[in-house]
């Protein structure tokens, strides 16, 4: 039933061409901390954005109500409490009528998430903190976007992190940075362990991946129940290390590949969906989207998602439901969160969203049949 395999729902290949000079590191400017993951790096954040609040007690971070459970592991490690506040209607993004009730002295950040490309209003949620009176802390979260020019850097918050993990826009299975406006506090820098020394296994997981990447190998994977891949689940962060400096030099090819792709899929997934009324994602979210992870499809019903879903699946199409829950309810979260209002718009949003695969390794018969279950599909 599957097209000779299954695609992966996100990954290129990574290249393994060493470079002793990271222009990374001049192209996006500020202090800059390299670290073993973008949790690690979240964590740093929001470890130096408490500093800044030694009076306040039981301080709180405000987090979406539909996100990665990766930012709760990344407060618990800081010793901060998460705060699910619900995302707006039909849309990722924070709803801003229901942010300024929960901003108040005792939120030392709030975390603004790029959603696979879908960026937040950082300017507006800037704004919003600043009239409140408030010197909250301001997180940019872009572990599922990379900028690929000068021009898609914002200077509205206090911090920005990325991630290199797995399956990430520029992936190198492992590693995060950090870039601050203004240097860490010392006590915080502190808890950056050093890095991991290089391995042949680090090479050899390269190998794998770029291998894995191939719809046939991957499909014994993906089929196989003894794997969960892709299961969205809680896990611990228990340190943080700074990144090897093998990893850091695969940095600038990877970049630079990354800044050379471009994908025509986003627009004509926009141009079945949106016309034949499957599309639900709100104009405003749409509009905010820039070089795209996956394609964000958000249906009119969970019947309607899960139908799609699963004849997507059949064909090993690549692809995925995503986050299958609002955050309080992922797997391994147990009440880590602090949910102080129904977060309605978020439940409605993960029992309707799913992704589709916008990568390299999508072919034209691909593509096709991905455009002709859209068309067939029955709004």
């Amino acid at each position: 039933m599957n097209m000779h395999g299954d695609l992966p729902p996100v990954g290129h290949k990574i290249s393994l061409l060493a470079a002793a000079e990271n222009t990374v590191v001049s192209f996006l400017g500020g202090h800059q901390y390299w670290v073993d993951s973008g949790t690690s790096a979240l964590a740093l954040a929001i470890l130096d954005a408490k500093s800044h609040f030694p009076a306040v007690q039981n301080p709180r971070v405000i987090i979406p109500g539909y996100c990665c459970p990766d930012l709760v592991a990344a407060c618990v490690y800081a010793g901060v409490e998460p705060v699910a506040v619900d995302i707006g209607v039909d849309d990722p993004a924070y709803d801003l009528e229901q942010l300024p009730v929960r901003l108040d002295e005792h939120v030392i950040a709030v975390v603004a998430v790029n959603f696979l490309g879908i960026t937040e209003r950082l300017s507006e949620l800037r704004q919003l903190i600043d009239s409140l009176g408030l010197s909250t802390k301001l997180i940019e979260d872009n572990a599922q976007w990379f900028p690929a020019q000068q021009s898609d850097l914002t200077a509205s918050s206090d911090y920005m992190i990325f991630s290199f993990g797995r399956g990430k826009p520029l992936s190198l299975l492992g590693g995060g940075l950090l870039r601050a406006v203004a240097p860490l506090q010392e006590n915080v820098t502190n808890k950056i362990q050093v890095a991991e020394t290089y391995s042949i296994a680090n090479s050899v997981k390269v190998h794998a991946y770029n291998a894995l990447l191939r719809p046939e190998l991957y499909f014994l994977l993906n089929r196989n129940p003894l794997f969960n891949l892709g299961e969205t689940k809680y896990q611990a962060l228990d340190e943080i290390r700074a990144m090897d400096t093998w990893r850091l030099s695969l940095v600038n090819e990877n970049f630079a590949l990354y800044v050379a792709r471009e994908s025509k899929l986003p627009s004509r997934y926009d141009d079945v969906s949106i016309e034949n009324g499957l599309q639900q994602l709100a104009v405003s979210a749409r509009v905010r989207s820039k070089q795209l992870l996956r394609y964000p499809l958000l249906c009119v019903s969970n019947k309607k998602r899960d139908e799609l879903l699963g004849s997507m699946r059949q064909f090993g199409l690549g692809a995925t439901a995503m986050y299958a829950a609002p955050i309080n309810q992922i797997a391994g979260v147990n009440g880590l969160v602090h949910v102080p209002a129904p977060i309605v718009n978020a439940q409605q949003f993960a029992h309707r969203f799913m992704t589709l695969p916008v990568h390299a390794g999508v072919t034209q018969a691909h593509s096709e049949k991905i455009l002709t279950l859209l068309l067939g599909a029955d709004v």
